[in-house]
């Protein structure tokens, strides 16, 4: 009876736990596939980027990024990130929405973030196709891609 007992406390405390780490595992970070014009309007974006990553993080440091997002050694934002973390956007970009490249994602996410979902987030991030003028764009899209 005892033995019974046991293996019975096993499978249930094991199935439990498989439970558990499913619903704490990290949920991939990866946007809905576009339709064409969507598709379209991320490929209109330059695939390259030309930037200088050294004056990228200096405009990374005027705008308000970090109160909403975190970098790994950076001070700054809040505990719980309202937004997806930025360490590994310059790999993660690249994969998010197949037939875009990391720089025409990043830069579409910083002109047009309502184009993108990411699961968990709720996407409040504005716009800045105003704020950054096309040489401050540049260099931040190149600081970002940086971040592997």
């Amino acid at each position: 009876m005892k033995l019974r007992f046991r293996s019975l406390f096993l499978i249930l405390t094991l199935a439990l736990l498989v439970v558990g780490l499913a619903a704490c595992s990290e949920t991939a970070q990866t946007d809905k596939t576009p339709d064409a014009s969507a598709l379209a309007a991320f490929q209109a974006e330059p695939a390259t980027n030309n930037g200088d990553a050294t004056k990228g993080i200096q405009v990374f440091g005027r705008m308000p990024c970090l109160t909403c997002h975190t970098v790994s050694g950076m001070n700054g934002g809040p505990p719980q990130a309202a937004a997806p973390t930025l360490d590994h956007i310059g790999t993660n970009a690249a994969t998010r929405v197949p037939g875009v490249t990391a720089a025409q994602y990043i830069r579409h996410a910083i002109l047009k973030p309502d184009d993108l979902t990411i699961p968990e987030y709720h996407n409040v991030m504005p716009s800045f196709s105003t704020s950054l003028s096309q040489t401050d764009l540049d260099n931040l899209v190149a600081y970002l891609l940086t971040l592997k």
